[in-house]
């Protein structure tokens, strides 16, 4: 794997690890939010440049706090803070300045809000279950694992395209790398740092789960990117591109991880 997409990943997954096991509130929270306001921040930024107009101002608040309801177990605001959004950007529109397009923008203002902030909520979410502080770097384990198999996997041995029209890297190979590592891991870890008394069946079910929502996940923000003719969500991680690219797989798999164990644990 080339320097450039090594170096960021190194520096940011100690980070995650780190947040993950810290308590709920603050330092997780506050990490939480700010990977959704960054991530928000860097899809408007694309749509901006592909000639969308969203209220940029109002949709990366409303990430960070989608974000945060979900560890603001009294208050439960999300369906609120949606509503409410909803009747600001519309009214913000229909009394502004005369544009182009506003109805378009006032729909991408608030998808990419729920799209980040709501999804990155379920992070939140699991590290408040019972065993969350085991069951959060778990999943980031395990996602990373699965995507870092299926990158090897595919540059070795990848010859069937999986989705070209969206990610011509992607193969088949691969992505059965992929799920082989998750469950891999995932395995190890229920062998030798058990929590709960879950079976190896359960890690490895959240194994497979995972890793097939990561890949989701990522062909998700790939469809994105190519729609606004864009390769990378920015610049800021160096070779590793934005942050929303690193948070693609994670997007989909905090979602995942989080009703699995709900299921598994009645």
């Amino acid at each position: 794997m080339p320097w450039g997409r090594l170096i960021p990943a190194l520096l940011l997954g100690p980070i995650l690890l780190w947040a993950a096991t810290r308590e709920v509130v603050p330092t997780y929270l506050v990490v939480v939010a700010l990977c959704a306001l960054i991530g928000s921040g860097e899809l408007y930024v694309l749509l901006m440049r592909a000639g969308y107009r969203p209220l940029w101002a109002l949709g990366c608040p409303l990430a960070a706090a989608l974000a945060l309801d979900a560890g603001l177990h009294d208050w439960q605001l999300f369906p609120h803070l949606v509503t409410v959004s909803t009747l600001a950007a519309l009214l913000w529109l229909t009394f502004g300045p005369p544009r182009e397009e506003a109805l378009p923008s006032w729909g991408l203002t608030l998808a990419p809000a729920v799209y980040v902030g709501g999804l990155l909520g379920y992070w939140i979410l699991l590290r408040a279950l019972p065993y969350g502080a085991h069951w959060v770097p778990v999943a980031l384990g395990v996602t990373w694992a699965a995507d870092i198999a299926a990158y090897a996997a595919g540059r070795r041995w990848g010859r069937t395209k999986l989705a070209p029209s969206i990610s011509p890297g992607k193969s088949v190979e691969g992505t059965i790398a992929g799920i082989a590592g998750a469950v891999l891991v995932a395995v190890a870890v229920g062998t030798f740092m058990p929590a709960g008394g879950q079976s190896l069946l359960v890690y490895a079910g959240l194994g497979i789960g995972v890793a097939i929502a990561g890949l989701a996940g990522d062909l998700a923000e790939s469809f994105i990117k190519r729609q606004l003719g864009a390769k990378d969500a920015s610049r800021l991680l160096l070779g590793h591109g934005g942050l929303l690219d690193r948070l693609d797989s994670l997007l989909a798999t905090g979602v995942v991880a989080y009703y699995y164990l709900l299921a598994v644990n009645g």
